[in-house]
C-alpha cells in the first residue's frame, strides 16, 4: 500500500508544482503554456483518482480510517474529468486544485511518512 499512497502524493505534489506562482488567469489562459499546465495538471488529477479507487477497492480499512483523504470525491472527479474530457470545466479544476489540494496533499504526505515509518520498524 506504502507504494499506491506514494504514487497519489507525488501527483498531488506535482500538480502543486505546476500551479506553483500561477495565476488563474494565466492557468485559464489560451496560450500554449497554459495548456501545458492544464494538461499536466489533468493528468495527475487522472492518477491521483485512478490510485485513489485503487486504495478504496484494496485498502477499505485505510479508507475508513483517514476520513481527512476523501478517496472516493478524488476518483470521482477523474471519472469525471476523463469521461466528460469535452465540458471539463477549468475554473472548478483550479479552485479545487488550490482550495482542496493542499490539505490533501499535508494528509497524504502524514499517512505515507507513518506507513513507511511502519516499514522500517
Amino acid at each position: 500500500m506504502a507504494e499506491l499512497l506514494r504514487f497519489m502524493l507525488d501527483a498531488a505534489e506535482g500538480i502543486e508544482m505546476y500551479l506553483s506562482d500561477v495565476e488563474k488567469k494565466d492557468f485559464l489562459g489560451e496560450t500554449a503554456q497554459g495548456r501545458m499546465r492544464r494538461e499536466a495538471v489533468v493528468y495527475n488529477l487522472g492518477v491521483l483518482g485512478e490510485v485513489a479507487n485503487d486504495i478504496c477497492q484494496h485498502y477499505p480499512e485505510t479508507v475508513r480510517r483517514h476520513p481527512d483523504i476523501p478517496f472516493s470525491r478524488i476518483y470521482a472527479m477523474r471519472n469525471h474529468i476523463f469521461h466528460g474530457y469535452h465540458s471539463i470545466n477549468y475554473d472548478v479544476v483550479w479552485t479545487t486544485c488550490k482550495a482542496d489540494l493542499p490539505d490533501v496533499t499535508r494528509s497524504l504526505r502524514a499517512l505515507v511518512d507513518k506507513v513507511e515509518g511502519a516499514k522500517g520498524t
